[in-house]
This record gives C-alpha cells, structure tokens and sequence, in this order.
C-alpha cells in the first residue's frame, strides 16, 4: 500500500520543465537566460537588476505563430503522405500494366520466333526442290540436246577406207548404229562434226553425202560422245549396236581412232518448230478429210 502513494507523490512532485509544453519551456528558458545575462551586465555595472515582468506579448505572438507553423507542417506532412500514397499506387499500377505488356510482347516474340523457324524449314524445302527441279530441267536440255554441253568423254574419228568405192563408204546408218550404241553404253550428249544429235534431228545421207539436223558434214567424221572415258568404251562394245558398229567396221574397212577427252564442248542443237496434228471426223466410209499438219 506504500509503493503506489509514493509512486503518486514523485508524479506531484515532477519538475516543471517535465511537465511544461516544449514550445513555452523553449521560449520561457531562452527569455530567462536574457534576463540573467542582462542583469548580470548591470549588477557589474553597479545598477539595480531589472524587476520581473511578465514575458512581453511579442513573445506571446511568437509562440503563437511558431504553433500555428508546426500545425501547417503537420498538415502538410499528412497532405504529402496521402499524394506519396496515390504516387506509390499509380507507380504500382504502371508496373503492372507494364509488366503485362512485356508478357504480351515475349508472347509476340516467341509466336515470331516460331514462325521464323517454320519460314526458314519451308524455304531449306522450297530450295531443295528448286535444285531438284534446276537439275532436271539442265538433265532434260542435256538429253533433248537443246543446251549447250560439255565434259569428259570420248570422241571417235571415223575416216573411209583407203581408195574406197560407193559402196564401201560411210553411210548415215553405219553412223546411226555408232550413235545409238553410244547413247546405250550411257552417253549423254553426242555430236558428228559439231551438229548435236537430239530427237527433232535425224541423220541422212543424200546421194553420197551425209546430213545431220539437215546440214551436210563431211569425212572424216568426229563422232563425240559426253560421258564417262574410263567405261564409255567398254561398255559400247557390251551392247548390241556396239557389236554392230564393230563388225561394219572390221568386214568394211573403216579407219577408227578412238580418244578420252577431259573437256568436250558440244554445241545445242538447231531448234526446229513442232508441228500440231488436226484431227477430222472420219467420213462413214472411214475415209477422213482434212489430215495434215500445220507448222
């Protein structure tokens, strides 16, 4: 029962500067330190010290406007926290409505890189199909004759026999079995003394000279085939035109030298126009009219 009524009396007994406002004990501590320090001056000056006097209303008004500033920084304090509170959630808001657009963007970015990908597989596709087609179509003017060609190979110098007679010349078919032996044993291109020989063309003889692709050529015939030198020639031998060519050779006398290039250049052929065919009903006798072709 003691301890709480001392406990009450030293709360009694609390100075004044723990129990006065911060602002007056400022105020009341700074004037009576002036006053000291002016009665000091005058007690060393032998005058009287200054009789006590109420703290002058300038002082008063001082305090007054120093509680009226605290207040007007307290309520700015306050203004300044709720705007740095809506600052900090429009902040937030941004960085979410960036956050979503960076999302959609690597979406974009992924979508774009996936569709990247598929454009170059397709077109690594659509190339080697336009190389295969670019082979074909250079294989189909090499075996039609209607591009120039040119490669290793062989090339047969066939001449007429020493002192021969009509008879015994060369002939536009013993060159034909020569050819086609050539194509046979794997040839793909040919030429005699430069005119390529191609399906449009033909090899003829009119009277005793020979024509190929309509144009005459003369002995000694260079017969040059583009192909493989080191089995071109073996193989000809292997197939039945070869078989052929060979014995017309033999029983007629032919002087054949046979040589392996590294680089024969056959020229294209001439081209030709192609002819279309009319078709007619056919009369009911089963003749027709109006047969022929126009160029």
């Amino acid at each position: 029962m003691g301890e709480p009524r001392m406990h009450q009396d030293t709360e009694r007994r609390l100075p004044e500067h723990v129990t006065t406002p911060l602002l007056t004990l400022i105020t009341t501590r700074s004037m009576d330190e002036d006053y000291a320090h002016v009665a000091r001056q005058r007690a060393a000056a032998g005058q009287e010290p200054p009789a006590a006097t109420r703290p002058h209303w300038m002082s008063l008004a001082a305090i007054a406007v120093l509680g009226v500033m605290a207040a007007i920084v307290a309520a700015q304090t306050d203004r300044q926290a709720e705007v740095d509170e809506l600052s900090r959630a429009a902040l937030v808001d941004q960085i979410e409505s960036r956050r979503d657009e960076v999302r959609s963007l690597q979406r974009t970015v992924g979508e774009l890189t996936r569709s990247n990908a598929a454009a170059v597989s397709s077109n690594a596709r659509l190339q080697e199909l336009l190389e295969d087609i670019d082979n074909r179509v250079r294989r189909a003017e090499l075996l039609t004759g209607f591009a120039p060609a040119h490669g290793p190979g062989v090339r047969f110098t066939v001449a007429n026999p020493p002192g021969a007679d009509v008879d015994s010349e060369i002939r536009d078919e013993d060159l034909a079995i020569l050819v086609d032996g050539l194509f046979e044993a794997g040839a793909e291109a040919v030429a005699i003394n430069d005119q390529r020989i191609n399906a449009l063309g033909g090899i003829r003889n009119t009277n005793r000279a020979v024509h190929v692709n309509g144009r005459p050529v003369n002995a000694p015939y260079a017969v040059s085939a583009i192909g493989d030198p080191r089995t071109l020639q073996a193989r000809l031998l292997q197939t039945s035109q070869g078989q052929e060519w060979f014995a017309l050779v033999d029983v007629l006398g032919f002087v054949v030298t046979p040589e392996n290039l590294d680089d024969i250049r056959l020229p294209a052929a001439p081209e030709r126009p192609l002819r279309d065919v009319i078709e007619v009903d056919a009369e009911p006798n089963g003749a027709t009219e109006g047969e022929g072709s126009t160029p």
